[in-house]
C-alpha cells in the first residue's frame, strides 16, 4: 500500500501544480480557457479562480483576505500530497497514522468542496473531481497500511 500512497501523492501533486498553472494563466489573461474547460457549466478555470479556490472560501471571512492563512487550495493540496509521499517513503507506524488522519481531513475538505461545486457554483471541475478521487484513494490506502494484518 505504501507504493500506492506514493503514486497517489505524485498524481495529486501534479494535479495541484496544474491548478497553479491555470490560475497564473488566468491572471495574465482573464479570457484564458484551461484544457479542462469543456463546457459552459464545466469550467475548471471558473471554479479554481472563484472565492472558494482560496482558503476554501472560509479563511478570508475568518482572518481577512490578506491573511497568510488565506492560501490557495492548491497550495494546501500540494503540502498534503508531498506529506503523503514523504510518509509513504518513511513508513513508520506513527507516521502512517498521521497520513491516515491527514487523509480523513482531506476527504472532509473534499466533501465540502464537492458540495460547493455542485450546489453553490453549479459547475463541474475535472481537476477538482480528480483530486477528490485521489484523496479517497489515499484514505483507503492509508487505512489499509494502518490496519493491515501482516
Amino acid at each position: 500500500m505504501i507504493v500506492n500512497q506514493v503514486l497517489l501523492g505524485i498524481a495529486g501533486t501534479i494535479a495541484t501544480i496544474y491548478t497553479f498553472y491555470v490560475k497564473k494563466q488566468h491572471d495574465k489573461n482573464p479570457k484564458y480557457k484551461a484544457v479542462c474547460d469543456i463546457g459552459p457549466n464545466a469550467s475548471c478555470t471558473r471554479v479554481l479562480t472563484s472565492k472558494y479556490g482560496t482558503g476554501f472560501g472560509i479563511v478570508s471571512v475568518l482572518f481577512g483576505k490578506n491573511s497568510k492563512l488565506n492560501m490557495s487550495n492548491g497550495t494546501l493540496g500540494c503540502f498534503f500530497y508531498v506529506l503523503q509521499i514523504i510518509i509513504g517513503l518513511i513508513a513508520t507506524p506513527l507516521l502512517s497514522k498521521l497520513a491516515m488522519f491527514s487523509s480523513i481531513l482531506a476527504c472532509v475538505g473534499s466533501l465540502y468542496l464537492a458540495f460547493i461545486l455542485a450546489f453553490v457554483l453549479k459547475d463541474l471541475c475535472l481537476v477538482c473531481i480528480t483530486t477528490y478521487i485521489i484523496n479517497a484513494a489515499l484514505l483507503w490506502s492509508n487505512y489499509q497500511t494502518v490496519y493491515s494484518t501482516h
